[in-house]
Parts: structure tokens; sequence; C-alpha cells
């Protein structure tokens, strides 16, 4: 089983404890995530500092034949000239930005979304549902997921969880690709501490030729 697409029988083993909407959402990001290895798109990704947008980062995102996401850089920023407190301070804020980029990936896994709706408590109404779940990442993080009456998809994750002792938070929404899966459109992740808010958006969805029909 690779790490991207969720194990069928994996879940079978895990549905027999569950109810039955937890059941069918399972069923159905199982589902979906094997139909996401099928695609390769881009993301935008712009670091907000105090409210001023850095140059975009452009990444390109497929899997490998093991189900692993891989990116690559296809535009970045050019590194600006400072002075060497600056630019340690520059270094310091980039790598607890790349730290928390990483952190946010992870929520927004497949397995982890699987995982988070498992442990988590469900509420039902007006054609929608909520999932609420604690302590899925790291201890005493705080996950909400509004999930489609109908397909029984998410369509936003909401996360508030931590780094280095700080908060942060995570707001992720899903869009359905005409003919395709549900896919992450958007996730915007805030750093108080830091001042920065961290903008992604993906875009260019194609499905790569010779890749088996769902």
């Amino acid at each position: 089983m690779t790490k991207a697409v969720l194990s069928m029988s994996l879940l079978c083993g895990l549905l027999s404890a569950q109810s039955p909407k937890t059941q069918a959402i399972l069923m159905s990001i199982g589902a979906n995530s094997k139909q996401m290895v099928a695609y390769q798109w881009k993301q935008k990704i712009t670091v907000y500092r105090h409210g001023n947008p850095s140059a975009p980062i452009i990444e390109e995102i497929r899997f490998d034949i093991t189900g692993q996401p891989q990116r690559i850089t296809l535009a970045k920023p050019e590194e600006k000239r400072m002075g060497p407190l600056r630019a340690r301070k520059a270094a310091e804020i980039k790598e607890d930005v790349q730290d928390v980029m990483q952190l946010a990936r992870r929520y927004s896994s497949p397995q982890q979304v699987a995982d988070a709706i498992r442990r988590g408590e469900i509420w039902e109404g007006q054609g929608a549902l909520r999932v609420q779940s604690r302590s899925v990442v790291i201890p005493l993080d705080e996950l909400t997921i509004a999930v489609n009456g109908s397909t029984y998809l998410p369509a936003r994750m909401d996360v508030k969880t931590q780094y280095e002792g700080a908060p942060i938070t995570i707001a992720i929404d899903y869009d359905h690709l005409a003919s395709g899966p549900s896919m992450m459109s958007r996730m915007t992740v805030q750093i108080p501490k830091d001042g920065i808010v961290v903008n992604v958006e993906s875009f260019d969805f194609v499905r790569l030729a010779g890749s088996a029909a769902p």
C-alpha cells in the first residue's frame, strides 16, 4: 500500500466498527484518492508577511510509481541581497514557513483526512455532514471537516494546530473536477507569531495520457 492511495483492503477492515455515514465517507475518500494519482497539476504559493506579498512560487505536482506526490519547482522568487542580520532572520522565517507547510500537507493527505473522520464525531443537517476530530496529527489539534452530503467527500477543512508551541490555522477548500476526482483547490495557512499568511492555489489539472480509467 502506498502512502498516497488508501488501501481498499485496509479500509474494509476499518469500516467494520464504523457507523454507516463514516463508512460511506471513508469509501468515497478511498475511491477518490485512487482517481487523484492519474492527474498532475500546478500550485501557486504566495507568502504574505505583514500583508506584503512575495513573488509566488509555482510548482508542478504529480504522483510517482509508488503513489508518492512529487513536487517540481517551475518558478521561484530571486534571492534578495541583504545584510547578514536580515539574511539570518529571513532564513529563519523561510525555514519556519517550509516546516509549517510540510505540516499543512500532512493534514491535507487523504490518509490523514480519513484518520480524522474515523476518530471524529459526525453531525448531519441541511444536506451536509460535519466531522469534528482532535489530536489527529499532534496532541490537542482540532479539525472541522465539512462533507458534501451527496458525494460524501470533504468540501472544506479547518484546522487549529501548533508549530513550536505557537498556534497556526489551516483552511482547505476542495472542488470537484469535471468527470474527475475532488481535489484541493485552495489552502490558507496563517502563522500569527511571524505575521505570515501563505496562500496556495491549485490550477491546470491535467489527466495524464495512458492513465487507466478509474
